[in-house]
């Protein structure tokens, strides 16, 4: 079973992500030319491809500004919501109780676990990924910070 989630690909080069990865993006590409070295790999990425996939591949910072009780509340929501909709599965055709109750299992438990205990693993799992993101952001910054200053004026993004 393959964990690649397409973000877009073409003829020559797929982009995408892994399911489980995010803080990486991955860019295959076919009969393309490469240097290798101790630590370094350098691939020339046609430039209609560049164009294709830069605005693909961007960094989730959703919870970056989100404070603590901002988080409590959206995980309040989302699993009075889960729980809602797994009872009513249980209810309409309990043989899908036990596939539905998996559905978004990584950041809260399964379905049936006790509110109280879906909540905690939910705001524990969001504060880290709060972190995670906040981490990003910062390194995001390092890397433009170092960036040099255009003698012209930057186009804009499309």
């Amino acid at each position: 079973m393959s964990t690649k989630c397409t973000i877009v690909h073409g003829n020559n080069f797929h982009f995408y992500h892994e399911v489980l990865d995010d803080d990486h993006v991955y860019l295959e590409l076919d009969t393309t030319h490469f240097e290798a070295g101790y630590g370094r790999v350098m691939v020339p990425i046609p430039i209609h491809i560049w164009e294709t996939i830069r605005h693909l591949g961007g960094a989730q910072l959703d919870l970056v500004d989100q404070q603590d009780d901002e988080l409590v509340a959206m995980v309040h929501s989302e699993v009075d919501q889960r729980i809602a909709e797994y009872q009513q599965v249980a209810r309409d055709d309990s043989g899908h109780a036990t596939f539905a109750s998996f559905i978004g299992c990584l950041p809260y438990g399964t379905a049936d676990t006790p509110r109280v205990d879906q909540i905690r693993n939910g705001v524990q799992y969001f504060q880290r990924e709060r972190q995670r993101q906040r981490e990003v952001r910062a390194r995001i910054a390092a890397a433009r910070g170092n960036l040099p200053v255009p003698a012209a004026p930057m186009p804009p993004d499309d």
